[in-house]
């Protein structure tokens, strides 16, 4: 009679050599840490997450290392270990004290978990995404551009078995967050249109395998008339752990008449298995957050807004009629601005060509990203020299909104409005790249009194073109409308202070109510205070500001105090990076 103890180990050293296979095929024997190609010999299969702190021996937990990078590895555990040891039990006291059930579900390998993601401490509000996600919930996040929304599904889903759909709206950013992860060992792919179909077939592979923890897709994905059925049935094949809707204003925003996919997202889930939704915006006003949940099907889902001022960025709207005033505006403000980004967004590619010849005039050669610009290729090579991913680097581009979005460079200082966006959905999204460092940062908004007559144009082409029945079309012109009007009203409004307008136009569910005693020792051990440097300024009306003192007025926000670096006013794609000399004395 067989013995049934080595029958089973047998089947588990079959399962082993079942999934190393997986890995290697999927890293192409190749260390992920240095890239030395491995032979058989030499290939080593590395838990991201131990087996003693709870880790699991499926692909997406696993990566190739050679056996040099592998050695290098453990004797890390070492230095940790007493950390470890006070958050294991921290954590079982917290679990012992959670009389209310806030931490169902959470992983004893939460800390190491975090330091796989380079990150030491979250911040309170992180923690509280984390927690419901954890216990099976739905979440709706606002918060401010930089606050971390990524961290927020990136962890439960490591926690969790099996792998996340995250939708995003943009090529360009799907892929920038997939280099990320990968670059931290975390296998991510994403599936797009720019793939070829055997690329295709290898990544829905991966996905049939487990061998993926992310797969960025944009919504189309998922519908049949834009993307072959087979491919739909892979892709809907799976039961993610979490459906993630990154940028989630898009649903409100786009759904009803520039992609309407974005307003079936709640069918989708249905033919997902209903997995939790985990949806991230720093742009939704409250109207705009019932709606996005309406629309996704989770009316109950929690909402936690916080975040939504941005002390560090002082804000100044400016009247400004002639174009050419305002281009030697932007170039004395572009020569004052200490070494960092600047950003300049355009309604239209016309008025980006008009300001960029309008620039080129003043010294200043800036490059224009806009959809139409140069090839794939092309793209990613821009948008990599501005986050610094590529050299040599970038410091000043004319763009559109949509390459704003999701970006994710941290020392922007200074973004310009060469006219106010259709909403302040958009203005808040726009405006907070800037000082995701939490150094004093600086955001100019051009007016004139016909701003909104673009808008409104641009608004009803949008809508004519959406294929709607008429009496939809209406409705989502005046849905437009009342956006832009809103936006024109704070953009010319003087007499009330422009931050608190922003603010209390989002609201902020934040509040003060007494914690558990379980959630106060996981704060403790696992998160921290954010603290951000306040601006010298808050905005134009508060701080007195005009055409003719603003240059000052953000020298002094920037902390000028005497000669700072000048720009030489080369920004071209095409030359190297804009060298900055100190005058001579």
């Amino acid at each position: 009679m067989a013995n049934p103890i080595k029958t089973e180990i047998k089947k588990r050293n079959l399962k082993w050599r079942e999934v190393r296979a997986i890995v290697l095929d999927r890293d192409n024997r190749r260390c992920t840490e240095c890239g030395e190609h491995c032979a058989n010999g030499d290939a080593d299969v590395h838990h991201l997450v131990p087996r003693a702190s709870g880790g699991m021996d499926e692909p997406a937990n696993l990566i190739t290392l050679c056996d040099g990078c592998h050695a290098a590895r453990h004797p890390n555990l070492q230095g940790t270990l007493a950390r470890r040891s006070i958050e294991l039990w921290g954590l079982r006291l917290a679990k012992w004290l959670d009389r209310q059930g806030d931490l169902t579900n959470l992983d004893e390998s939460l800390g190491i978990t975090l330091r796989m993601l380079g990150v030491d401490r979250l911040r309170t509000a992180q923690l509280e995404v984390v927690l419901a996600a954890m216990r099976g919930e739905s979440v709706l996040f606002v918060s401010a551009t930089g606050s971390g929304k990524s961290l927020c599904f990136q962890l439960p889903t490591l926690l969790s078995r099996g792998c996340a759909y995250v939708i995003s709206p943009l090529k360009a950013l799907m892929s920038q967050q997939v280099s990320s992860l990968v670059k931290q060992k975390i296998p991510a792919t994403f599936i797009n249109g720019d793939l070829g179909p055997q690329d295709k077939e290898i990544r829905y592979g991966w996905l049939k395998d487990d061998a993926i923890k992310f797969l960025y897709c944009t919504p189309e994905r998922f519908d049949s008339a834009m993307v072959r059925h087979t491919e739909v049935e892979q892709i809907t094949r799976a039961r993610p752990s979490y459906l993630v809707i990154d940028e989630a204003h898009c649903i409100d925003r786009w759904g009803n008449d520039f992609r309407p996919n974005y307003v079936r997202l709640g069918a989708v889930r249905d033919v997902l298995g209903r997995p939790p939704i985990l949806a991230f915006t720093a742009t939704a006003g409250r109207a705009s957050q019932q709606r996005i949940l309406q629309s996704l099907g989770t009316p109950d889902a929690r909402v936690i807004v916080t975040g939504v001022d941005r002390p560090n960025i002082a804000l100044a709207r400016l009247e400004v009629e002639s174009d050419y005033k305002r281009f030697g505006l932007l170039a004395d403000l572009l020569r004052r601005m200490p070494p960092g980004r600047a950003m300049l967004f355009v309604p239209t590619v016309k008025i980006g060509n008009e300001v960029q010849k309008g620039l080129r005039s003043m010294g200043l050669d800036v490059p224009f990203f806009h959809s139409g610009f140069g090839t794939a290729n092309e793209r990613d090579t821009l948008l990599g020299r501005f986050t610094g991913r590529i050299e040599p680097a970038l410091d000043i581009v004319i763009c559109t909104s949509a390459f704003g979005m999701g970006l994710d460079v941290s020392n922007v200082r200074l973004v310009v409005h060469w006219q106010h966006p259709a909403s302040m959905e958009d203005y808040l999204q726009e405006f907070g790249r800037a000082g995701r460092d939490g150094a004093p940062s600086v955001a100019i908004l051009f007016t004139r009194d016909n701003d909104a007559d673009l808008l409104n144009w641009m608004a009803e082409r949008t809508v004519e073109q959406s294929g709607l029945d008429d009496a939809d079309k209406s409705g989502a012109f005046q849905f437009r409308n009342a956006g832009i009007t809103r936006m024109q009203e704070h953009a010319t409004r003087r007499d009330a202070c422009f931050r608190d307008a922003i603010v209390q136009y989002f609201g902020d569910t934040q509040s003060i109510r007494r914690k558990s005693l379980a959630i106060r020792v996981l704060e403790w051990l696992f998160s921290r205070s954010h603290w951000v440097k306040h601006a010298p300024g808050c905005c134009d009306r508060c701080d007195e500001v005009g055409v003719d003192n603003v240059v000052d007025w953000a020298a002094r926000i920037w902390g000028e105090t005497g000669v700072l670096p000048r720009r030489s006013g080369r920004a071209s794609i095409e030359s190297s990076p804009v060298r900055r000399v100190r005058p001579r004395s």
